[in-house]
């Protein structure tokens, strides 16, 4: 009798991995990013670049790619030599863009928890050792002029935990409510790929040579002519591991001499407009360096920069896709 248990429950086992439902386990978390929108801006153009990510979710025993509910969105200005990355929603920091009389203007807001002060307290004769942390908030708004960014405005928020709150603001007061986001997009001239070369016509026919690496299957181009050069878009859905950035993915080429290349990237802090640089729209970028501490924004004129956060997050939410189903 003492055998025949152990045989029962040996054959409920086998029989009950035979019917249990497979897993798959060859699942992986990944990105898709697409180029939503292209506009000109002094024969610059900003592209706005939409990612959605991909989380792996066991549906019905098996492992599924699951989409997010939201669609972040990114944005580059390139010149036809250079790209601009001006940034988009990360963990801490997010960028809001648009036109205002035609003007681009670009606000970011970056916040970080920032360990400010240990403090110990000795319980039942043990002491125990605390960080307390402040909450930092810096928000900074940029115009662009045609050649470079002036710093329009910006604000240091600092919360400490007793409820202490310290702004240090400076800049000037403008009207946001005339604020518009980027709307529509501009149609290139298509590219056709062949054995490596791209061919296209765009003022004269050209023939330039795909760098290496790339792959021609994931390229649906079209051809812009810039301020600075020739640009190449990749129009097709992009898809990559959930580890990739965008600003590695094969979504933008400019034309150098006989091939094609990546343009060189760099961040919007390195692109601000150095202090009496020229070419600047209503004002000089020096003198919108000369003049900050004197108008400052604090008080009730910050509530217009503060406002102007609100505006670009209401507008930025609309252009989130529905969640699916």
């Amino acid at each position: 009798m003492s055998k025949v248990i152990p045989n029962v429950v040996l054959v409920i086992s086998v029989l009950s991995l035979l019917f249990l439902p497979a897993v798959s386990a060859d699942c992986s978390p990944y990105k898709i990013y697409s180029v939503d929108s292209i506009s000109i801006i002094n024969g610059w153009l900003l592209l706005g670049i939409g990612e959605n990510t991909y989380t792996c979710e066991m549906i019905a025993g098996e492992w599924m790619p699951r989409p997010s509910c939201a669609v972040d969105e990114y944005y580059i200005l390139t010149d036809g030599s250079k790209a601009v990355f001006l940034g988009g929603t990360d963990i801490g920091r997010e960028t809001f863009l648009g036109f205002v009389n035609g003007t681009l203007y670009v606000l970011t807001v970056n916040r970080a928890h920032v360990p400010y002060k240990n403090v110990t307290i000795t319980i039942e004769g043990v002491s125990h050792n605390f960080t307390l942390l402040k909450n930092v908030t810096v928000k900074a708004l940029y115009r662009f002029n045609g050649a470079c960014f002036e710093n329009v405005s910006a604000c240091k928020i600092v919360s400490y935990p007793n409820g202490t709150k310290i702004d240090t603001c400076n800049g000037s007061v403008w009207n946001v409510s005339n604020y518009k986001i980027p709307g529509g997009s501009l149609t290139g001239v298509p590219v056709r790929i062949e054995n490596g070369t791209v061919h296209f016509r765009l003022g004269r026919s050209y023939s330039l040579a795909l760098p290496e690496g790339v792959n021609a299957s994931v390229l649906k181009l079209e051809a812009f002519k810039a301020k600075h050069g020739v640009i190449l878009v990749n129009m097709g859905v992009i898809k990559v591991l959930a580890g990739e950035g965008v600003e590695d993915i094969p979504v933008l080429f400019v034309a150098d001499n006989k091939t094609v290349r990546s343009p060189k990237f760099m961040d919007l802090e390195k692109f601000v407009c150095a202090k009496g640089s020229a070419n600047t729209t209503n004002s000089t970028a020096n003198s919108v360096v000369e003049n900050r501490g004197k108008k400052s924004i604090c008080g009730p004129a910050f509530l217009v920069l503060l406002g102007t956060t609100a505006l670009f997050a209401e507008k930025t939410v609309r252009r989130v896709r529905k969640c699916p189903e």
